[in-house]
C-alpha cells in the first residue's frame, strides 16, 4: 500500500516490528521444525582464557543496580521507554551495570498453546541482538559506558514456532551478547538454550543465568565459578509462594522469601559469588476478558554475596523488600574474587561429573525419563545420633554406637545415622614419633608412638563384605552384626583401608579413605568414600574416592511399587559440591544420607542440605558430630596423656580443659543434625506459614536450640538418650522433577573444564570451532540494498515482500553479529541463509500505476490484491479484516491481506495469522494467509 501525498512512511525496519515481522514469527507451516540442541562451551571458555582476563576486583558502592521492573505486557515500546529512563537515572547516579528482570522487554509468558495470544506474543515479539530496540538500548549503554542487561524473548533462526527466553547484555562499548535460558519453564514456546555466557567486566568475570537456571540448575553457576567468575547475574521472574496467608487480601512475601533466599544464599555462600538478581514486580501477563492478569510478581530484587550478606534489597529488619517498583544499588563496596571450591586443587572433580552426567544423558537419549515421584507417605523411621567419638579409641566408640543402636531399635527405627569419622575421631595431628601418642587408650598410644603414620591410617578398617566376612575390620563386623541383630540399617563414619593396603602418595605418606560404612539388616556392608575433602586436616591422611553409592531399601516402596533408593555422601560432598547429590536424585534416589563433621552454623546446615530436598526432591538425613574432638589438654594446652620411654601411657593428672582439635576453652562441634523432608501440606498449608519454609524437620535440628541441648551430653564417647533425634519420614513428594534437565550439556561443560584443568585428561567430546557466518555476507548485502531502497519515493517492490525480506535480514544479521555460538550451531546459519534467499527470491515488483483517466468507472476497485474474479490473497467476507483490539485497523486490501498491527495485542481476542506459505515461482510469490480467531490468552 502506498502512502498518500504528504504522508511520511516509517522506515521499513520500524514498520517491520509492527507488522510482517510479527506475522512471520507467528505464522508457520513448520518448515524447519524444532531447534536442535547443542552443547556450546567455546565462547565462555574463550572469555575465561583470554589474555589479561580479570577475575578479581572491587565493585564500588552504587556501581551495580538491580531493578524491580513492572512491564506493560506485550508493549515493547513502552517497556523500552521505561528502561531507558531507568538507565538515564542510573547513569546520573554513577551506576556501571544495571540489570533488568527476565522478559522485562515483553512481559512474562507461560504457555504451551500455540493458538493462544500469550504464546504468539512471546514468539512474534522476539528480539535479536541486532534489532532496532536492542540497538537503541545498546547505543544508550555505549553512550554511558555501562553494562545493560535485560530479559526478552529471542528469535531462533529457522524456527518460527518457538523462541528463546533470553537475557541480552549490552556492554559499555555497545556490543550485545545473548544468553538463552538453558532450562526454561515457561511452556513449549520457549526452546532451551545451550550456550553458557561469561562477561568480562572491569570487576571480574560475570556469568549470565536466568531464574530457574539459577534456582534449579547449579551446574550452570558451578561452570562459571570454575572458570573464575565471581559475579552471577540473574534476571528472574519468580513468585513461588507469594500469596495471601492471613486472609487480609494482601500478598505476603514470607514463603516466596524463604524460597528465594534459600536458593540464592546457598549459591553465594558455597561459591563466594556476588549475585545481582532482578525480579519483576506487580501484575503481568495476558489479560482475560475482565482485564485481570494472571501473574503477580513480588519484586524483591537483591544484591547478595557470601554468607547472606545483602548490599541491596533488604530492609532494616532483615526482610527482603517486596511489592515496590524501582532500582536498587549496592550500598557498599563488594570484593569479587575467583571462587575456591571450584578449583581442582580443592577436590573439584569435573572429570567425575562429566562421566556421571554422561551416564544420565545416555539414559535420557535412550528414552528413559529421569523424573521420579516416590508418592508414598509411609517412609522409614530414621534416627540421627548427636555424638562425638573418643579420639583414637575404636572400642569405646563401638560400645557407644551399639548402645545408641539398641535404643533406636526399641523405638522401631529403620535407619540410624552416625557422624563422619565417629569411629576414630576427626582430628589429625603430627604423626612423627610419639608426637601424636596422646590417646586415653594405652594400646593405641603404643602403636602411635612406634609409627610415623597418621592415627586414621593406623586404625583404618576394611569395610566391604558379605555377612560373616572376617576380612572386614573388627569394628565393622561388630556394627554389621548389630545391624543384623536389630534388623536396621546403620551408617557410620570411619577411615577405610583400601584393598591392598594404604595408598602411598608422591611424598611417601600413607593414606586411606574417609568413608561411611553402611551396615545392612542382612549383615553385609558397603562403603562410600568421601570425594571432596576438607582442608589439610583430611588431606594429610585421606585420598578422595570416585565412586557414588546408591542402595535400595526394599522394605519401603513408592506409589509405583519401586523400592526406596538412598544415596550417600559425606560432609563437603553435600555442603559444597552439589553434583553428587544431583546425580543421585536424577538416578532415582529419594533419600540422601549425609554423615558430617562440620562447625557450620544451623543456617549453613539447613540452607545447604535443605536445598537438595526443595530443589532435587531428596529427603535428607544428616548426622553431625556433637562434642569435642582430638586428644585432651590441660589449661596450658599440654596433653593429659603421653608415653614414657618404655612406651607406657602416663597421665599428668591435670584437669581436662580442652581438646587438641580446637584448643583450650573452645568447643569443636556444636551445630545440628537434621532429618529433612518436604513440607508435604503439613497443617493444611503449602508451606510453613510461621517461617515461610517449604521444609519439614519435625523437631530435629535441636543442636540449634540451647533450651534443648542443655539436656544433651556434650563430649567424647558419651551416651545420652536425649542425643538421639528420631522421626518417621513422609516421602510423598520425594523424587527428581527438574524441567528441561540437560544432562548432556552439563556433561560437556564439565568435560571442557576437565580438559582445561586436569593434566593428562582425555576429553570425552570433540571441541567445536568458530561459527562460520561467511555464507551470510553476500545475501545480507543484497538484502540490505533492497531494504534501504524501499524507503525511497518510488519503491520497486511491494511493502509486504520487502518487509518479509527485512524480517529475514534481521535474523541473518543477528547471526552474523553473534559471538557466542560456535560451529556446534552451524545449522542455524544454514537456516538463516535459506530464509534470506527465499525472501529475496520472493520479492514482488510494484505493479505499474494507471495513467490519469484510466481509473475504473463501474464502481469496482482494481487495486493490487482486489481481484474481483477470485480471492487473489484478499480477505473474503468470512475473513475478518481487523484485530479485536480496540482501535486496531484492519489489513488494507493492497497489502494482500497482510496484518499491519502487531500480534502483541493485550486484552481479549486477537485475529491471528496461523499459517504463512511462501510459494516461490519465477518472478513472483503467492502469499497464502489463513486467519483463525483466538479468544483466549
Amino acid at each position: 500500500m502506498h502512502s498518500g501525498d504528504g504522508a511520511r512512511r516509517a522506515p521499513i525496519w520500524r514498520r517491520l516490528t509492527a507488522g510482517v515481522g510479527a506475522l512471520a514469527m507467528c505464522a508457520s507451516l513448520g518448515a524447519f521444525g524444532a531447534h536442535t540442541a547443542f552443547a556450546d562451551t567455546v565462547y565462555s571458555a574463550a572469555v575465561a582464557t583470554a589474555p589479561g582476563v580479570v577475575t578479581n576486583g572491587v565493585i564500588p558502592a552504587g556501581a551495580l543496580s538491580v531493578v524491580n521492573f513492572h512491564p506493560v505486557w506485550g508493549d515493547k515500546e513502552a517497556n523500552k521507554a521505561s528502561m531507558l529512563k531507568y538507565i538515564d537515572e542510573a547513569h546520573a547516579a554513577g551506576v556501571r551495570m544495571i540489570v533488568f528482570p527476565e522478559m522485562a522487554l515483553t512481559g512474562y509468558v507461560s504457555s504451551s498453546d500455540p493458538d493462544s495470544a500469550a504464546y504468539r506474543m512471546a514468539v512474534s515479539q522476539a528480539e535479536t541482538i541486532s534489532s532496532p530496540i536492542t540497538r537503541e538500548l545498546a547505543d544508550k549503554a555505549a553512550a554511558y559506558g555501562m553494562w545493560v542487561v535485560f530479559g526478552t524473548s529471542e528469535r531462533i533462526p529457522g524456527d518460527s514456532d518457538h523462541a528463546y527466553n533470553s537475557a541480552f547484555a549490552a556492554s559499555p562499548d555497545g556490543k550485545v551478547v545473548s544468553y538463552q535460558k538453558i532450562a526454561p519453564v515457561e511452556g513449549s514456546w520457549a526452546t532451551p538454550g545451550t550456550t553458557p555466557v561469561l562477561l568480562q567486566t572491569e570487576w571480574g568475570l560475570a556469568g549470565l543465568s536466568i531464574c530457574y537456571d539459577t534456582y534449579a540448575n547449579p551446574e550452570i553457576e558451578r561452570y562459571y565459578a570454575a572458570q573464575g567468575a565471581g559475579i552471577l547475574i540473574n534476571p528472574t521472574a519468580t513468585s513461588r509462594s507469594y500469596r495471601d496467608i492471613d486472609g487480609d487480601g494482601v500478598k505476603d512475601g514470607k514463603g516466596w522469601e524463604w524460597y528465594y533466599r534459600n536458593r540464592l544464599e546457598s549459591i553465594a555462600s558455597r561459591d563466594g559469588l556476588v549475585i545481582a538478581s532482578a525480579d519483576l514486580v506487580g501484575a503481568d501477563g495476558c489479560s482475560d476478558g475482565d482485564g485481570k492478569q494472571p501473574y503477580d510478581f513480588p519484586g524483591g530484587s537483591v544484591i547478595v554475596r557470601g554468607s547472606a550478606d545483602y548490599s541491596a534489597g533488604q530492609n532494616a529488619e532483615g526482610a527482603l523488600i517486596v511489592g515496590m517498583e524501582g532500582a536498587l544499588a549496592n550500598a557498599k563496596d563488594l570484593r569479587v574474587s575467583y571462587p575456591s571450591t571450584t578449583r581442582v586443587a580443592n577436590d573439584f572433580h569435573p572429570d567425575y561429573y562429566a562421566r556421571w552426567y554422561a551416564e544420565l544423558a545416555d539414559r535420557q537419549e535412550s528414552g528413559t525419563s529421569l523424573s521420579n515421584y516416590y508418592g508414598s507417605a509411609d517412609g522409614p523411621r530414621v534416627a540421627v545420633a548427636n555424638v562425638a567419638g573418643v579420639w583414637a579409641d575404636k572400642q569405646a566408640n563401638v560400645d557407644m554406637m551399639v548402645r545408641y543402636a539398641e535404643q533406636a531399635a526399641a523405638d522401631d527405627v529403620d535407619l540410624l545415622v552416625f557422624p563422619e569419622t565417629v569411629l576414630t575421631g576427626y582430628d589429625s595431628t603430627d604423626p612423627k614419633g610419639d608426637a601424636d601418642a596422646h590417646s586415653v587408650n594405652a594400646d593405641v598410644n603404643r602403636a602411635l608412638a612406634a609409627s610415623d603414620d597418621y592415627m586414621q591410617v593406623l586404625l583404618a578398617e576394611k569395610v566391604k563384605g558379605a555377612d560373616g566376612d572376617d576380612t572386614r575390620g573388627a569394628s565393622v563386623r561388630t556394627m554389621a552384626d548389630t545391624a543384623k541383630r536389630l534388623g536396621m540399617y546403620i551408617v557410620f563414619g570411619l577411615p577405610e583401608m583400601p584393598d591392598g593396603g594404604p595408598i602411598v602418595d608422591a611424598d611417601g605418606v600413607k593414606k586411606v579413605y574417609n568413608s561411611a560404612a553402611v551396615a545392612f539388616p542382612d549383615g553385609h556392608t558397603e562403603s562410600f568414600q568421601k570425594m571432596h575433602r576438607a582442608g589439610q586436616e583430611e588431606k594429610v591422611w585421606s585420598v578422595p574416592g570416585d565412586t557414588p553409592l546408591i542402595f535400595e531399601m526394599p522394605e519401603f516402596t513408592g506409589s509405583d511399587g519401586g523400592a526406596l533408593k538412598a544415596g550417600v555422601n559425606i560432609c563437603r560432598d553435600g555442603h559444597f559440591y552439589p553434583e553428587l547429590g544431583r546425580y543421585y536424585a536424577a538416578s532415582g534416589a529419594e533419600l540422601l544420607i549425609h554423615p558430617t563433621a562440620t562447625t557450620g552454623n544451623p543456617w549453613y546446615r539447613e540452607s545447604r542440605i535443605g536445598s537438595y530436598t526443595d530443589r532435587d526432591g531428596l529427603a535428607a538425613v544428616t548426622a553431625n558430630l556433637w562434642g569435642q574432638d582430638g586428644y585432651p589438654l590441660d589449661e596450658d594446652g599440654k596433653p593429659i596423656y603421653s608415653v614414657d620411654e618404655n612406651g607406657d601411657t602416663v597421665s599428668s593428672g591435670n584437669e581436662i580443659k580442652g581438646y587438641n582439635y580446637m584448643g583450650v576453652g573452645r568447643d569443636a562441634f556444636r551445630s545440628t543434625s537434621l532429618i529433612i523432608t518436604a513440607w508435604n501440606g503439613k497443617d493444611g498449608t503449602p508451606f510453613d506459614y510461621a517461617t515461610g519454609s517449604a521444609l519439614d524437620t519435625s523437631g530435629t535440628g535441636g543442636g540449634a536450640t540451647p533450651q534443648i541441648t542443655k539436656d544433651w551430653a556434650f563430649g567424647e564417647g558419651l551416651y545420652d538418650p536425649d542425643n538421639l533425634e528420631t522421626r518417621t519420614m513422609n516421602l510423598k513428594s520425594a523424587g527428581f522433577r527438574i524441567t528441561n534437565f540437560q544432562a548432556r550439556l552439563y556433561s560437556k561443560m564439565y568435560d571442557a573444564l576437565a580438559a582445561r584443568t586436569i593434566d593428562g585428561y582425555t576429553p570425552m567430546y570433540a571441541s567445536g570451532g568458530a561459527l562460520d557466518v561467511s555464507t551470510l555476507a553476500e545475501p545480507i548485502a543484497k538484502a540490505r540494498q533492497v531494504v534501504d531502497a524501499a524507503d525511497g519515493a518510488n519503491p520497486s517492490y511491494t511493502e509486504a515482500s520487502v518487509a518479509a525480506l527485512a524480517d529475514a535480514l534481521l535474523t541473518a544479521q543477528a547471526l552474523a553479529d553473534n559471538t557466542t555460538f560456535s560451529a556446534e550451531q552451524q545449522p542455524l546459519v544454514t537456516a538463516a541463509k535459506d530464509a534470506l534467499d527465499a525472501a529475496y527470491a520472493g520479492l514482488t515488483p510494484v505493479p505499474a500505476q494507471p495513467e490519469p483517466g484510466d481509473e475504473p468507472t463501474d464502481g469496482t476497485d482494481d487495486a493490487p490484491g482486489n481481484d474481483t474474479g477470485g480471492n487473489g490473497g484478499a480477505a473474503t467476507s468470512d475473513e475478518p479484516l481487523s484485530s479485536d483490539k480496540p482501535g486496531a485497523g484492519g489489513a488494507a486490501a493492497g497489502d494482500a491481506g497482510m496484518m499491519q498491527t502487531p500480534l502483541s495485542t493485550t486484552g481479549s481476542s486477537v485475529m491471528a495469522v496461523v499459517a504463512l506459505a511462501l510459494a516461490v515461482s519465477g518472478a513472483g510469490v503467492t502469499l497464502l494467509v489463513v486467519r483463525r480467531r483466538a479468544d483466549r490468552c
